[in-house]
């Protein structure tokens, strides 16, 4: 009596232990549970390694079969709770492999119904395991009993399965990923942000949400306009007055895509003559944008450029074929300063005498691609307007030189050294052949007294340039930076003596 009351106290304490593992188990994934999963995964393995050792050092092996029908009901109930542990802390270290190496694809959103897929079958494996070893039920009368359910479930459920299937077949074959911009076949287009069981999810670019069933996706032609790189083609079209030799066209219209900040610049912008006639010259720009999301705005700022290019060269678009006669034109003026002060936006508010007069009086620098033209901590004594060419804003980080932003025709920079006396943090530095017109501080001043205005249009130009050279996004914020542009334009008011009601 007192040995099998022994027996079953054994049997009880390790059943105890069990328990009491199982619950330090638990406990230790509740306190993970937001670390990563490598750190959860070998707090799976530790605490599977030592049930594992547990049960072994007592002499039971959980992975064998064993016959507990002539057992007592306590070692009976000791077994199949330790024996159930154990297959359910294999599946869980199993799946945790799984998602360790969802993690280390560094695709874990993409890979989550893979991750998914593995983890109900590693279950089902477990629950069939825990059938046969622990409860010595005939494994093949559950399949073939769970086959002829399957077959009824499978005709009830036909389109849902399809779905399921298709998007694990889809998710195998990698066709597209999360974040990637895909174009299905009949028009529909937009950016995956999710897929599941059943359903592609897409944003599109009228930021509305495509759900559309993983069996459509499936049968259709995917265009993946994000792979093999994001970057994608945009192309603006342009049709010009022939009065110049079309090699100094494409020379130009070059030059405003080298000034370009939305588009990269490896592998170099091109341009294309489409075609040549009497009455105009047909351009094709073409450029690439970082990614599907900022084509629009890269294939903007490429007319943007363009027009501005166009104009401080003194060159007109001419109309579509068919159009008719053209509408009849302002002159233009042909020297080159006069034109750029009747171009520049800055000066619009200037009657045409006092434009000339500023135009007279402008001084004209030529710099060779690679030439500095303003260097870091050089004290600016005039104001730079671009009339052609690109130039680059650069500032070094450690040994390195990053560039910043990118000038072009009608941009003007100097103005902090002109205004404010600040030296340059950044190097302006020529990319193309540049021509600058230089506006001495003594020519600009009876200009700011008489437009006060003035002042804004400039301290706005200096807060931009201030951003870009400490290169920090919280300035860059809209009312930061409208902050900032009007303290340099007090400060500009300030210094040239003008009377800040008129401006207000």
């Amino acid at each position: 009596m007192s040995e099998a009351l022994s027996g079953l106290a054994s049997h009880l304490s390790v059943a105890a232990l069990v328990a009491a593992l199982a619950l330090a188990g638990a406990g230790v994934a509740i306190l993970l549970i937001r670390g990563d999963a490598p750190s959860r995964l070998a707090a799976r393995l530790c605490m599977f390694a030592a049930l594992t050792l547990l049960l072994v050092g007592h002499g039971f092996a959980p992975y064998e079969p064993h016959d507990l029908s002539d057992v007592e009901p306590a070692r009976r109930l000791a077994v199949y709770v330790a024996s159930f542990l154990w297959w359910i802390g294999l599946g869980r270290c199993l799946t945790g492999l799984a998602a360790v190496f969802v993690i280390f694809e560094r695709k874990p959103r993409e890979s989550r119904l893979f991750r998914q897929l593995i983890g109900v079958v590693v279950y089902l494996c477990v629950g069939f395991a825990i059938l046969g070893q622990l409860f010595r039920i005939p494994v093949g009368a559950v399949f073939a009993t769970s086959g002829a359910v399957a077959i009824i479930l499978g005709l009830a459920l036909q389109s849902t399965l399809s779905d399921v299937f298709s998007g694990v077949a889809m998710s195998l074959g990698r066709s597209y990923a999360i974040g990637d911009w895909i174009t299905l076949e009949g028009g529909v287009e937009g950016r995956v942000i999710e897929t599941n069981w059943q359903n592609v999810h897409l944003l599109t670019a009228a930021h509305d949400v495509a759900i559309i069933p993983n069996s459509v996706v499936a049968k259709t032609r995917i265009v993946n306009q994000s792979w093999p790189e994001p970057s994608r083609a945009a192309k603006a079209a342009a049709r010009l007055r022939p009065t110049m030799a079309p090699a100094e066209i494409v020379a130009i219209a070059r030059e405003a895509l080298e000034s370009c900040n939305l588009i990269l610049h490896d592998p170099a912008p091109l341009v294309a003559v489409k075609a040549l006639s009497a009455t105009a010259i047909e351009l094709e720009l073409t450029g690439r944008a970082p990614d599907r999301a900022q084509l629009d705005a890269a294939r903007n700022e490429m007319f943007d450029r363009l027009y501005r290019h166009a104009a401080a060269a003194g060159l007109r678009f001419a109309p579509e074929a068919g159009d008719g006669a053209p509408p009849p034109e302002a002159d233009v003026a042909t020297d080159a300063a006069a034109r750029l002060a009747q171009s520049l936006p800055l000066f619009a508010s200037l009657a045409d005498g006092d434009r000339a007069a500023l135009a007279a009086k402008m001084r004209r620098r030529d710099y060779e691609p690679g030439e500095v033209v303003i260097g870091a901590g050089a004290v600016a004594d005039a104001l730079c307007v671009v009339l052609s060419g690109a130039l680059a804003l650069t500032q070094k980080h450690g040994e390195r030189e990053h560039e910043l932003a990118r000038l072009g025709a009608g941009d003007y920079f100097g103005e902090g050294g002109l205004l404010l006396g600040e030296p340059a943090r950044g190097v302006i530095r020529a990319i193309t052949r540049v021509v600058v017109y230089e506006i001495g501080a003594q020519d600009l001043a009876p200009i700011l007294r008489e437009r006060p205005e003035l002042s804004r249009a400039l301290g706005a130009a200096l807060a931009l340039h201030r951003t870009l050279e400490q290169n920090d996004e919280k300035a860059a914020a809209p009312g930061r930076a409208a902050n900032s542009a009007r303290r340099f334009a007090d400060r500009i008011r300030r210094i040239f003596a003008l009377d800040l009601n008129e401006t207000d």
